[in-house]
């Protein structure tokens, strides 16, 4: 999220970096600003770097080209959400997920309350070590605390680690979403979460019916 200062993308070689090489779908452009009431704060060690200060919060993006609009979270740990963005940046849009990270949405996403800080602070530091290594302590983000040392902050790491613990041991889905990855080389990258379709029961029997038809013709035919 925002942080001070804010660094290149290139300052840590994060999992993402690998893992989300793909060629962009389509450019939108995009203007966000964070949502003042669920920001947190917290301090981790980065790799190389040594202690950096970093924000929770969830996102409000406005798709200017489309205009719709819908919540993200970063999914980039060491960029900042540029000053540039509150107006409208260009955003390549990627559909290439980690498993691990599609595997994080589907069983913790629908449980986060988007005005509760310490829910958002769980899910958002949970989000980010899921791309790293899957563990707090860990990896090239490690060692995660409050910046204030609150009840709350602890929370929230509390809940980042249960997250956590069902992605890398399994747990129950509670919910099915098409991931999109905005990635702009001026801004945070940031990830949307949008219910997937699925095809109801009557269109599945249809869709099935058909094809047995589709059979039997075929099947007369020869």
């Amino acid at each position: 999220m925002m942080h001070a200062p804010i660094f290149k993308k290139a300052a840590l070689a994060l999992a993402a970096a690998g893992l989300m090489a793909s060629v962009p779908a389509h450019a939108d452009t995009l203007a966000m600003e964070v949502d003042i009431n669920s920001l947190m704060g917290f301090t981790v060690d980065v790799a190389g770097s040594g202690p950096l200060a970093v924000d929770t919060g969830i996102l409000n993006v406005s798709n200017l080209t489309t205009n719709g609009s819908f919540l993200a979270f970063c999914y980039e740990l060491l960029q900042g959400v540029s000053v540039n963005s509150l107006a409208g940046l260009p955003f390549d849009a990627s559909t290439v997920i980690p498993a691990a990270v599609q595997t994080l949405f589907n069983q913790s996403y629908a449980e986060v309350h988007f005005d509760n800080a310490v829910e958002v602070a769980g899910f958002q530091i949970a989000l980010w070590e899921t791309l790293d290594d899957n563990n707090l302590n860990t990896g090239a983000l490690s060692n995660w605390g409050g910046a204030t040392n609150s009840a709350d902050e602890g929370d929230a790491l509390f809940n980042a680690e249960l997250f956590l613990d069902r992605v890398v041991n399994g747990g129950a889905s509670t919910g099915n979403y098409q991931l999109t990855v905005w990635q702009s080389p001026d801004s945070q990258d940031i990830i949307q979460a949008s219910t997937a379709t699925i095809p109801e029961p009557t269109s599945l029997m249809l869709g099935a019916l058909g094809l047995a038809g589709l059979s039997l013709v075929r099947r007369r035919k020869a």
